[in-house]
């Protein structure tokens, strides 16, 4: 296993846990633990140490261990989060942690329940009653770390989930586009003339969020990935209008323009207009002062 460089360590806690989403509490050095729902903070963080103690809990330790416990992650994944927060850890490294190749198992498919993946959905701005419709807590287990993960899965038509953790990673058990109905529910069979084509799940929920509305007002893809483009040929093609909610990047523009050639003329709207100075939808949501997570989505448009 290869070493990083002990600056890590020396990043401040209290930027640590804002990253990570926790909540500050009255008292000096108090925060709410992110391991349950509490009225009253118990977890110390002290700023000369740089250590954290949860007393409802019983634990504590460094940055880190903070960071792999609250990601239900390893190492690896918790000092590319801490790289995240302060890029030059990424150049002081020594050695990078080799990615383990053991395959990864699904143990358990749940409603969303933990309050670890709660409060991700709510900075995203995500209700958690239309969280709840399209997506699952998965529990994951790697054996070559052996480590349970809990992500957030969204279905795909081949059966299969994308995942994804809070603390940025992404993975799936079967790559695959998904499809819904106008009913909101996964489908390969069209039901309207129009559909509305995602990059990911985030984008699709944040455009439910805008709608106010459970069910999509027309068909819908989420690639889940611009690289799963040729998996919805067929599926787009059975349209007559496409409406394209893709990234402002190179990658987002060129599946745009890959959806026009398949599109063979007919209509096609670039919606990526609508959020143009942010990178997809969900950043506009994020920044949006209207929307919060708190907020009652219907169930008709």
């Amino acid at each position: 296993m290869g070493r990083f460089n002990v600056e890590a360590f020396n990043i401040p806690l209290e930027k640590v846990a804002e990253a990570l989403g926790m909540r500050k509490g009255g008292a000096k050095g108090m925060w709410y633990s992110p391991f349950r729902d509490e009225k009253e903070a118990s977890l110390h963080i002290d700023n000369t140490k740089n250590l954290w103690y949860d007393h409802g809990a019983g634990v504590g330790g460094t940055n880190v261990q903070l960071v792999m416990m609250v990601s239900h992650c390893g190492k690896r994944e918790a000092y590319e989060f801490l790289e995240k927060i302060d890029p030059s850890i990424a150049r002081q490294t020594e050695t990078v942690l080799k990615p383990t190749a053991s395959k990864s198992t699904i143990k358990q498919v749940r409603d969303i329940r933990s309050y670890y993946l709660t409060s991700y959905l709510a900075k995203r701005k995500i209700p958690l009653e239309l969280a709840k419709q399209y997506l699952k807590e998965v529990i994951v287990y790697n054996p070559g770390k052996d480590m349970h993960f809990t992500l957030v899965g969204f279905p795909n038509n081949s059966g299969a989930f994308a995942l994804t953790s809070p603390s940025g990673f992404k993975s799936t058990n079967k790559a695959d586009i998904s499809t819904f109905n106008i009913e909101g529910q996964l489908s390969e069979k069209p039901s309207a003339k129009s559909v509305a084509i995602f990059e990911g799940y985030f984008d699709f929920l944040s455009w439910q969020v805008m709608q106010s509305s459970k069910k999509p007002s027309c068909d819908v893809v989420v690639l889940n990935s611009v690289n799963n483009i040729h998996k919805a040929v067929e599926y787009i093609a059975a349209h007559d209008k496409a409406l394209c909610f893709l990234d402002n990047d190179p990658a987002g523009q060129e599946c745009c323009r890959k959806v026009e050639d398949l599109m063979q003329g007919r209509e096609v709207i670039d919606m990526s207009d609508l959020y143009g100075e942010y990178k997809d939808i969900n950043e506009m949501l994020q920044a949006s002062r209207g929307y919060t997570a708190d907020m009652s989505i219907e169930q008709e448009i």
